[in-house]
């Protein structure tokens, strides 16, 4: 979808929000009507010669980075500081003997929930006037996240938290005895905690992860996505056709069509959102972590998202130097200024599409000065105008261009081979094999934290629900109850897997 479309369809739906705040309420046939009358008159209006200059939050539909992000060293520091204060846990652990699960009560006991609750706090929250605290409606939606992600969030109010005899999970939450946490509550919670906040919340979850998992020093990130299926109809509320390419409404305004990978039992196209990833992989375990996601309607392609994830994770703090990435990501100017501006170098999986320059090796990649020259150049790394830097090898007497040749060719770094690092020095081979162990968190993202489809509708509530998610499988891993054991049995040879004498 070419940028002024994206531009048309961001307009609509500003303009239906600010109408219709309520159309999610709205009967089909009223917001068919609806739908229709305001695209006809935006797209009427629009004027595509004008430049677009609308935030990139705005026209990919995702929640804005925020300034004031605490940084990773700026919450170790807190951390700190809490532990070695003396009103250290004002909220009282009741009754933990309670829980039996002993993952639960890891988790209680570990996580500062006294600086949770201070981070989720809005600014005119006033504790007397509220029966529940924001940390208990986190715990609600963690616990969910643990136990139950196959449940609706109406049927786990109902079921799990309401139930005076699920003792387990209200001590968790910390409720008392006459209070109770409707779905309608725990989705008012979702929609008012905003991206800042839940950043905050995710960069000290992060926080304890390093603290507590200890990663070998051979660790780098990686950046990839995948596809999460809203739980609406396949089929649009309206779709208008300008120039060729379709602008379409579903259900849930804020979600869109995009395609998946090639799967047997799915369909091509999938409804809903892609969840792009930041992931630190160790390359000793052969482990990947999610640590930060940005969540953004499927119809856009990944490429968009490469300079936005880096910036996300330097503005937390993170150590980046090295993020692998795959044929989607990368072109070589945005690889160009992501070094410039945050000295992050991206490992690019080459695009087959792109040409190798001229005088290079099809099968070695081995590099000549030109078509008369037969000794291969010795790489010396890139200049100042990052482009890679070739010295002849020949040794005196063996070149007869040697007084005619300045021995000297650079190559400018592109999206092929010839990315920031050439893919086809050993290391970078290795690490770009590496790069697909970031996809297994995605798995258990859909499957175990049940965002595989997602029960959420919107922007906001699907971040928030994404965010959850990552946090999650990070408490998961630092909590360490479900690693599977290495199995060290040996196994028994069969006589048919044995040759005929």
């Amino acid at each position: 979808m070419s940028k002024s479309l994206k531009d048309i369809k961001r307009k609509v739906r500003k303009q239906l929000k600010k109408v219709y705040p309520h159309f999610n309420r709205l009967p089909k046939k009223v917001k068919k009507k609806v739908l229709k009358e305001i695209c006809i008159q935006v797209s009427s209006a629009y004027d595509d010669t004008t430049e677009v200059t609308a935030p990139l939050h705005e026209l990919f539909n995702i929640c804005e980075l925020p300034g004031a992000i605490i940084s990773i060293d700026q919450m170790q520091k807190q951390i700190k500081q809490r532990r070695h204060a003396w009103l250290f846990q004002h909220l009282p652990h009741r009754r933990l003997k309670d829980i039996k699960d002993r993952e639960l009560r890891d988790i209680i006991e570990m996580v500062d929930w006294d600086l949770i609750n201070d981070l989720l706090i809005d600014r005119h929250y006033t504790a007397g006037k509220r029966s529940l605290i924001p940390v208990q409606l986190f715990r609600a939606e963690l616990l969910k996240h643990l136990k139950y992600p196959e449940l609706s969030y109406r049927k786990y109010a109902a079921t799990e938290i309401n139930n005076e005899e699920r003792k387990e999970n209200r001590v968790f939450i910390g409720l008392k005895r006459d209070r109770q946490i409707s779905h309608s509550q725990l989705s008012q919670f979702r929609s008012s905690v905003n991206f800042g906040q839940l950043t905050n919340v995710m960069v000290y979850f992060i926080c304890l992860f390093l603290e507590k998992v200890s990663l070998s020093s051979s660790t780098f990130d990686a950046v990839d996505s995948t596809e999460l299926a809203a739980k609406v109809s396949p089929y649009p509320l309206f779709k208008l056709k300008i120039g060729g390419q379709y602008i379409r409404f579903y259900q849930d305004l804020d979600a869109d069509v995009g395609t998946r990978r090639a799967k047997r039992d799915r369909s091509r196209f999938v409804v809903g959102y892609r969840l792009h990833t930041l992931t630190v992989i160790d390359a000793e375990s052969e482990m990947a972590y999610p640590l930060l996601s940005l969540l953004a309607p499927a119809n856009h392609h990944d490429s968009n998202f490469l300079s936005l994830l880096v910036d996300f994770g330097k503005q937390t703090g993170l150590p980046l130097k090295v993020i692998a990435a795959d044929q989607a990501y990368g072109e070589a100017g945005e690889t160009n200024e992501i070094q410039k501006k945050h000295h992050v170098t991206i490992l690019n999986t080459p695009k087959e599409i792109t040409k190798l320059p001229l005088y290079v090796d099809e099968q070695t990649y081995k590099v000549y000065r030109n078509s008369y020259c037969s000794v291969a150049m010795e790489y010396r790394g890139k200049d100042e105008s990052f482009k890679h830097e070739f010295h002849c090898q020949a040794q005196s007497g063996e070149c007869p261009l040697q007084g005619s040749c300045d021995k000297v060719r650079f190559i400018p770094v592109d999206s092929g081979v010839f990315g920031q690092i050439p893919s086809f020095f050993p290391d970078a081979k290795r690490s770009s094999e590496m790069r697909k162990v970031a996809e297994r968190p995605f798995n258990l993202i859909k499957h175990r934290d049940g965002l595989e489809p997602l029960r959420t509708k919107g922007i906001v509530n699907s971040t928030f629900v994404a965010g959850m998610a990552n946090i999650t499988t990070l408490l998961i891993e630092t909590a360490g109850y479900r690693k599977k054991k290495k199995n060290k049995d040996v196994q028994i040879s069969l006589p048919f897997c044995q040759k005929a004498a």
